[in-house]
C-alpha cells in the first residue's frame, strides 16, 4: 500500500471521527452495495487510519454510497459514515483520483457544480454537463426528458435563487470545517 506523509482527507469535518471506529463491521453489513466497494466502510476508515491515503484517493466506494444512511442508523458510535462518503467525494472529485470506469463521479459534479452555480438543482442543467462527458446516456435519456418536459417537470431554463454565491459558501463551509456538529 502506497502511503503519503500528509493527509489529503484532513480538512473533512468530522474526520477523526474514524478513530472512534471499533471495526465491527455493522456499517458494512448494513451498505446494500457493500458488494460492488472495493473497500467497504469498515476498510475504508481502516484505511485512512493506516495512512494509506492512494488507496483511499481512488477506491470506488464512496461512489457507490446511495445515502440510505442505514450505517449512520447501526452504527453502535454513531460515526457519521454517510456525511464521510459525501466529503470523501468532495475530496477525491478535487483530487482528480477517481475511478475512470465509474460515471457517478461525473453525475456528482455535474449535480454540485449546478447547485454552486444556481443555488438549486436544475435537472436539465445537470443532465447537460453530465450529457457532455456521457452523449449516449444523453441520447438515450431524451424521450423521458421531453414526457417530463411536456409534464411540466423538467425546468428547461436555470432559476437562480437570489443568492447562489451563498450556497456555494456553504458547501465551502461544510467541506472544510472540521467543528462537531
Amino acid at each position: 500500500m502506497s502511503q503519503n506523509d500528509t493527509n489529503p482527507f484532513s480538512t473533512i469535518a468530522h474526520l477523526e471521527s474514524i478513530n472512534q471506529c471499533i471495526q465491527c463491521g455493522t456499517c458494512s453489513g448494513s451498505c446494500p452495495l457493500a458488494d460492488l466497494m472495493d473497500h467497504a466502510p469498515r476498510e475504508l476508515f481502516a484505511l485512512i487510519r493506516e495512512g494509506a491515503y492512494e488507496e483511499v484517493l481512488h477506491s470506488n466506494t464512496p461512489w457507490f454510497c446511495v445515502s440510505c444512511y442505514a450505517c449512520m442508523v447501526r452504527c453502535p458510535r454513531e460515526i457519521p459514515v454517510t456525511d464521510l462518503m459525501y466529503a470523501l467525494k468532495e475530496v477525491i472529485t478535487k483530487q482528480g483520483t477517481a475511478p475512470q470506469n465509474l460515471k457517478m463521479p461525473d453525475m456528482y459534479q455535474a449535480f454540485s457544480r449546478n447547485i454552486k452555480d444556481t443555488g438549486k438543482v436544475t435537472e436539465s442543467l445537470v443532465m447537460a454537463r453530465y450529457g457532455m462527458k456521457h452523449p449516449m446516456d444523453a441520447l438515450k435519456n431524451i424521450p423521458l426528458a421531453i414526457k417530463m418536459q411536456m409534464r411540466g417537470r423538467l425546468e428547461l431554463k436555470a432559476q437562480k435563487v437570489a443568492d447562489p454565491k451563498s450556497i456555494a459558501r456553504l458547501f465551502e463551509l461544510t467541506e472544510t470545517s472540521k467543528d462537531k456538529p
